[in-house]
């Protein structure tokens, strides 16, 4: 991988973290590209989560599935986005949701094992870890907010205002599921609101 790369993922995963980044460089034998093709799954529903996700291209989504096999996403990240098992319950049981790609992706994977060992000998845990999880609990309670108090029009309103860069990269029905509403009625608003 080249060293292009390696700035990015550096900047992008560690920029709240007060430490110089040679200290940080010797993670970088620890990650692996990885490439998946559209609806390839980077984590299985019931599988241990043991890895940061950074995407370096693509678009990922978070969903759960019922017994049915019905699917409802919960998150969407893409281009310099990173994901990894902030809640202690999701590194040390099995995941209760999926994690897959939306079109193809390059993923840079790096053992969450090996960056909690590298960052606690550091003494850098905290720094690292506590923003990823202060916006986690920030994004879940204003999603608990959309979906209780805004009419579906005004989720997808915002859903567009806030979510430009990948709105058109996906299916409707995609977008229809983290919304909380049909496909058909995505379709509606979509046809009554100006573009």
């Amino acid at each position: 991988m080249n060293s292009q790369l390696k700035d990015q993922f550096f900047c992008d995963v560690f920029a709240h973290v007060p430490t110089p980044t040679e200290c940080l460089t010797p993670l970088w034998t620890h990650v692996d590209k990885r490439m998946y093709a559209p609806n390839e799954f980077l984590l299985h529903h019931g599988d241990r989560w043991s890895h940061l996700f950074y995407i370096q291209s693509g678009i990922i989504r978070l969903f759960y599935t019922d017994l049915e096999g019905r699917e409802f996403n919960k998150a969407f990240f893409w281009e310099g986005h990173c994901i990894w098992p902030v809640a202690p319950r999701d590194r040390n049981e099995n995941s209760l949701f999926s994690v897959a790609a939306l079109a193809e992706c390059t993923i840079l994977a790096c053992p969450f094992t090996a960056l909690y060992a590298h960052l606690t000998k550091l003494g850098c845990w905290a720094h690292f870890a506590l923003p990823y999880a202060e916006l986690l609990v920030e994004q879940k309670f204003v999603r608990e907010h959309d979906l209780l108090l805004l009419s579906a029009t005004e989720r997808y309103a915002k859903f567009r205002q806030t979510h430009a860069a990948i709105l058109g990269r996906m299916a409707d029905y995609q977008l229809a599921s983290y919304l909380g509403i049909t496909n058909v009625s995505l379709s509606r608003i979509k046809r009554a609101m100006p573009d």
